[in-house]
Parts: C-alpha cells; sequence; structure tokens
C-alpha cells in the first residue's frame, strides 16, 4: 500500500485520510487532513483512485 502524500505546509507530517462524511448511501467526499496545521486538502483525482479503498 502506498503511503498517503505529507502536508504542504508541514512537509515532516502525513495526511490522513478523512472519511466522516462517507458511508453506505452517501457519496464518496472524503478529503485529506493534517494533524498539524488544521488544513483540509481535496485528493487529486490520481489520489482518489489509489486511495478511495484504502484504510
Amino acid at each position: 500500500m502506498d503511503p498517503p502524500p505529507t502536508c504542504p505546509n508541514c512537509p515532516e507530517r502525513l495526511l490522513w485520510k478523512d472519511t466522516r462524511e462517507t458511508g453506505p448511501g452517501k457519496e464518496d467526499s472524503w478529503f485529506w487532513f493534517c494533524t498539524g496545521c488544521h488544513q483540509a486538502y481535496v485528493p487529486t483525482p490520481d489520489q482518489k483512485l489509489r486511495f478511495t479503498y484504502a484504510a
């Protein structure tokens, strides 16, 4: 499994896949979240493809 990307603002931190808004019957609208600077980032189309079904 590929590691998640690093935060553009905090290069020493990996981004977390935030799936709080996803679930059965909901649109797949997850995003990346940094626990350092608390920024959320929209995944690129390539990242959506690679990480959609990753835990």
